[in-house]
């Protein structure tokens, strides 16, 4: 994948969220708005069926699992299921309140198939994976007021990462408070370059601050290094900091290479904690700092420390559903300790790597962040009308050999990784299979793991992806496929359709999509999506935010119907990829131009036809239009700073831009018109199209759109 060097600083910033099913909104493009009144989950009333238990956290693993006499665990209600002989489906119904999950739950082919886990109707269930801290004592650190409380710490298991307050993350200590470092020299002589691309993969255990940048850290073996650059954030545990010289060396080796004045901030810093929210768990002293908000006091003070990272592991079961359950507030570790993408580093023979802990991960995706909630193997493992909130990793993994799972109006809020990632093996026909993902609403994402995709789906078949609303992540909205290239790729025929992708990037990351895919996928299609506000900035180097962006091998796709606009490049990109359709779409407003294809090759790229471009002073084709990149016809383009004068090339500056002459002579703009397409209100974001636009006239077909979910969350 084509990578330019990208920007860091992501400060944890997470919003509560309840999950109200009620009236739905149904917006068109064109200014119509239909209601309408739907509920994602109708939760019915109680009917106790012969076989159903009733699990309550009051109740007892002694009781028989009555209404009466409750069980007390899940784990306790999984055993009994075993004992049944009926095929029937049996209802474990949830009395409301939390049930602490703080070892792995397993399901295996050993367990009860046709089994629905649901919440007791108009009550809250949650799963938690954190444990409650209380008993404050109000001290003062750095200056600053604290409450103070004493945790006792054996091993590195009892060490958390995660720290909650109600339905919010709390932010560990960091420095430097706003901005971030730039990186002095990447001291290239300890590095070990990755036989598969040294350009981009080297690994790098140590490089060198500023020495004005480095503090004389009290426990800096607890104290993390994180790196942005090129689609990657690494994560970085210090071995040591040396002030003298500002070098800094790891207990982990980056995925990609170092380079200097690639952007750094250190994280969990003792000496810098002081903003109110902020915490700190000193393992030296056995006692975890938190700096009171208005209105905390040492009695009322209730917080949630995140022990448990992994809720939930299914491998081949069949039939298993949850409804109308919260997961919430599970915790994290850095990743590679079993082994990374790259191989193991940990035989190198160099002193150096005699300090090693974690291996290098993978950098792109937060593809390697585990899952708290992991299915494999499995059949009609579903969730609905369920809500993931405070996850630190990634929330929910179909895996290998998964099939016929479907995810239905759930909604995903501050997680720490992927919100949802569908995965298999890459072979054909895909082992992943019919994995649905429908009226979802996934925001704040890639909290932790900043590089995360809100629907991620790399090997999978035959899996639909409609009607979700996407937002707030660092990175790439939905992405699809994992192949580099024209070789023959198991993921095909993924029906993208009818999300609304906003407030993507957000100025951290480069190289991002509202809609990425990847590899031949004859059957794909991209209709109906309405993407806005996907980019960076500046400071991430002015690189690569696109609204719908077909990267390497991308072929024989549909892409049409779809509204994208105002985004920090171009609205729709293709690196290289053959005979794409790109049809009666809407592109507008791109901060570098409507279209651009990055790579030349001697096939068609991919047939424009019916489309809307608008641009505002900015470049219609922002490439060099050589002949025979591609096929374009009848599409209406126009300018609106320029009076409706089109101009095409890497900008609109007098040297780098192409006239409309030379890019007709060049064989574009075939039967196309340069006309305003008479938006009701193009300034303000309204694309209804009168109804005598020009854009008729070239075959452009009016849709309404439902994009965003059927249910509406708050």
């Amino acid at each position: 994948m084509t990578k330019i060097i990208a920007f860091f600083m992501a400060i944890f910033t997470w919003l509560g969220a309840v999950f109200l099913p009620g009236r739905l909104t149904g917006e068109g493009v064109f200014g119509e708005t239909d209601e309408k009144v739907q509920v994602a989950f109708d939760e019915g009333e109680f009917v106790m069926g012969e076989y159903d238990l009733v699990v309550a956290p009051d109740g007892n693993d002694s009781n028989p699992g009555t209404v009466e006499a409750p069980l007390k665990t899940l784990e306790k209600a999984k055993e009994l299921l075993k004992t049944l002989s009926t095929d029937e489906t049996v209802t474990v119904w949830f009395r409301e309140g939390t049930y602490t999950i703080s070892e792995t739950v397993k399901f295996t082919s050993a367990d009860k198939s046709n089994v629905l886990y649901r919440s007791y109707p108009e009550e809250n269930v949650v799963f938690s994976g954190s444990k409650v801290i209380t008993g404050w004592s109000e001290t003062v650190i750095n200056g600053v007021n604290a409450f103070v409380k004493d945790v006792e710490i054996n091993s590195d298991e009892d060490y958390f990462r995660s720290l909650f307050k109600g339905d919010k993350s709390l932010p560990r200590s960091t420095y430097p408070k706003e901005g971030m470092f730039k990186v002095a020299d990447p001291s290239e002589s300890e590095a070990v370059p990755n036989a598969h691309d040294p350009f981009f993969f080297t690994h790098h255990v140590a490089f060198y601050a500023h020495k004005d940048n480095i503090l004389d850290f009290a426990n800096a073996g607890d104290v993390e290094v994180r790196v942005m650059h090129f689609w990657c954030d690494e994560h970085l545990p210090v071995h040591s900091v040396d002030a003298s010289t500002g070098r800094i060396e790891t207990k982990k080796p980056t995925s990609m290479i170092v380079r200097v004045d690639d952007n750094f901030v250190f994280q969990n810093v003792k000496e810098t904690l002081s903003l109110p929210g902020e915490w700190y768990l000193d393992r030296t002293e056995e006692k975890l700092y938190y700096i009171p908000e208005e209105g905390d006091t040492p009695e009322n003070t209730v917080l949630h420390a995140g022990t448990n990272d992994k809720l939930f592991d299914f491998n081949g079961v069949k039939n298993v559903s949850f409804q109308g359950i919260d997961f919430v507030n599970t915790g994290w570790d850095y990743i590679g300790r079993d082994g990374g993408f790259w191989g193991s580093l940990f035989d190198i023979k160099h002193p150096l790597y005699e300090n090693l802990e974690y291996e290098a991960d993978h950098p792109q995706a937060a593809f390697e962040v585990p899952a708290a909630i992991y299915v494999a193997g499995s059949t009609g493992v579903d969730f609905t009308d369920c809500r993931f909130e405070n996850i630190s990793y990634t929330a929910l993994k179909f895996d290998k050999g998964s099939k016929d799972c479907n995810v239905t109006s759930c909604e995903f809020k501050s997680i720490g990784a992927n919100a949802i990632f569908i995965h298999g093996d890459f072979v054909i026909p895909a082992t992943t299979q019919n994995i649905n993902v429908t009226d979802c609403h996934i925001s704040h994402y890639g909290r932790i793991f900043s590089n995360a995709i809100g629907i991620l789906l790399t090997h999978a078949y035959n899996c639909n992806l409609t009607n979700n609303e996407v937002h707030d992540g660092w990175y790439t909205g939905i992405s699809v496929g994992w192949n580099w290239g024209y070789a023959e790729h198991p993921t095909n025929k993924i029906n993208i359709s009818n999300n609304l992708i906003y407030n993507i990037g957000n100025g951290w990351l480069s190289d991002m999509g509202g809609i990425y895919t990847l590899g031949v996928q004859p059957e794909t299609v991209i209709s109906g999506n309405v993407i806005y506000n996907v980019g960076c900035d500046e400071g991430a180097y002015g690189y690569g935010g696109w609204g719908i962006y077909l990267d390497e091998g991308s072929s024989g796709m549909l892409v049409e119907n779809n509204l994208v606009y105002d985004c920090s490049s171009e609205t729709f990109h293709q690196h290289y990829g053959r005979d794409n359709i790109i049809r009666n779409n809407i592109f507008a407003f791109g901060g570098e131009g409507a279209f651009i294809i990055t790579k030349h090759e001697d096939h068609n790229s991919l047939t424009a036809t019916n489309n809307i471009f608008v641009t505002d002073n900015a470049t219609m084709y922002a490439f060099d239009t050589e002949r025979d990149w591609f096929v374009d016809d009848s599409n209406l383009y126009w300018d609106y700073d320029r009076g409706g004068k089109v101009l095409s090339g890497h900008t609109t500056k007098l040297f780098d831009r192409d006239s409309l002459a030379i890019v007709v002579a060049r064989g574009y703009y075939n039967n196309a018109i340069f006309k305003d397409p008479l938006f009701k209100d193009a300034a303000n974001r309204d694309f209804t199209l009168a109804e005598n636009s020009p854009a008729l006239e070239i075959g452009f077909k009016p849709f309404d759109y439902n994009a965003g979910t059927l249910t509406k969350f708050n």
